[in-house]
């Protein structure tokens, strides 16, 4: 009975550490990129919110007009709105890239036109996007 209690406290142990682990698997700059790429260019914007500082800000650039909302109206218009669209193809460009910030270029390109976005990582408790300056040319 000893015995039996003892293997079923090991495994009691052993599940929880199991699960635990799994739970804090660190998002990598690359798992970053390609969800915010995925809700851009396909619309899935599930796992976002996650990956998006809270005090995150989207730039976009018309001209020489500048307009900055912050993470949840980026969020509301992607919900609400979609994307307009699935690119013909999306490449990507490291600008800067050190331990505990990056910044990459992605370009989606459309019939006509190629939406730049330059994504601002930042590793605070894991990988986030803290700004996006996005351009179209």
């Amino acid at each position: 009975m000893k015995t039996l209690k003892l293997t079923i406290a090991v495994l009691a142990f052993l599940f929880v550490g199991v699960t635990a682990n799994a739970a804090t698997k660190k998002i990598t700059k690359t798992d970053v990129v390609n969800i915010y790429i995925d809700a851009i260019a396909n619309g899935k914007t599930q796992g976002l919110d996650n990956v998006l500082d809270n005090d995150m800000q989207f730039n976009t650039k018309r001209g020489e007009n500048i307009t900055t909302i912050d993470k949840n109206t980026f969020l509301d218009f992607l919900t609400k709105n979609g994307t307009g669209g699935a690119p013909l193809n999306t490449s990507t460009t490291v600008i800067q890239d050190d331990e505990n910030t990056q910044k990459i270029k992605v370009d989606f390109k459309y019939d006509g036109f190629v939406r730049s976005d330059v994504l601002t990582l930042s590793r605070t408790t894991g990988w986030v996007i803290t700004n996006v300056t996005s351009t179209t040319k």
